[in-house]
């Protein structure tokens, strides 16, 4: 859900990013489906892995 969130916002100010050439670095949940999306949307520079996210799901999985 979040993701979606995320993409409407983007959505939304992408104009206003492109015409001032601001770049966007986004942290993620380390959802791939996340990272390929994101990674499509010309004012996305970065995606960065949230790794306490990772952390924590692996400490559950133990």
């Amino acid at each position: 859900m979040e993701h979606t969130i995320l993409l409407r916002i983007i959505e939304k100010i992408v104009s206003v990013l492109e015409a001032v050439d601001v770049l966007l670095n986004i942290g993620v949940d380390g959802d791939l489906n996340s990272n390929k999306t994101l990674n499509n949307i010309p004012c996305v520079s970065k995606v960065y892995a949230d790794l306490m996210h990772i952390g924590k799901n692996i400490r559950t999985n133990i």
